[in-house]
């Protein structure tokens, strides 16, 4: 075991107090635990595997995605403690309606703020889907769960570990090619379809300029796609403001 895994665990015994499970399945516990003094929440992750964005993740600051706090491994095993973001998932939201041309926009405004954020530090969050997109009470938005996001290696002609959403992941996700900016771009494009029609594009296609602008996200061929987020970002900025 390495010493700074060590020294995390036991950390985590003597600062935090556990509170509840949030997610356990094989390979992985999700659980949310509380500062002993400041009784802040904090999120910590003990998975299988090793994960290097959370490596270069810890300490990154950004108002759109939770911030990584500590990271280790020993090798096996990742130990991580991340911010706890308290709201509530798009994703709980469209059990019961969808949301309105205005308010998606404003949210997928955000959404592209924090994957630009993650897209300058050469990471590719890899499964952007309403359950990783959490609102809080100020109309603020954090992308979550970094668990299938890697680190964009110009060499590398494709992804060595094929991870995503089935109907989110992007073809080139399977194997086709190396996942870039644009992967995240397709994910945004059909999340975008989603949240107005609460349907996959295959089944049900949004109409006027925003279908527009979510077919263009949504190519097949990387190339065809939006190149970077910041110019989704312009398109959706003209139709609220």
């Amino acid at each position: 075991m390495s010493e700074m895994y060590a020294w995390l665990q036991e950390s985590i015994k003597e600062y935090y107090q556990f509170v509840r499970v949030l997610k356990r399945q094989e390979g992985k516990e999700v659980l949310l635990y509380q500062h002993k003094e400041t009784r802040i929440p904090v999120v910590i992750k003990k998975m299988k595997g090793i994960y290097p964005v959370y490596e270069r993740l810890t300490g990154i600051k950004s108002q759109y995605f939770a911030t990584v706090l500590e990271n280790a491994c020993d090798g096996k095993e990742s130990l991580i403690i991340e911010e706890y973001v308290d709201g509530i998932s798009v994703a709980d939201i469209l059990e019961s309606k969808v949301f309105t041309k205005d308010s998606m926009c404003r949210i997928g405004i955000q959404i592209c703020d924090g994957l630009y954020a993650l897209h300058r530090c050469g990471i590719i969050h890899r499964d952007i889907k309403p359950e990783n997109i959490m609102l809080q009470s100020d109309g603020a938005v954090k992308i979550i769960d970094f668990d299938a996001a890697r680190i964009y290696k110009g060499y590398e002609q494709r992804d060595t570990i094929m991870l995503g959403t089935i109907g989110y992941a992007a073809p080139e996700q399977y194997g086709e090619a190396q996942s870039d900016e644009r992967t995240d771009i397709y994910a945004l494009g059909i999340l975008m379809n989603v949240m107005l029609t609460g349907k996959h594009p295959v089944n049900e296609t949004v109409n006027g300029k925003i279908g527009e602008v979510i077919g263009k996200c949504i190519r097949v061929e990387p190339k065809k796609r939006y190149q970077s987020v910041l110019e989704i970002r312009e398109e959706l900025k003209k139709m609220v403001y």
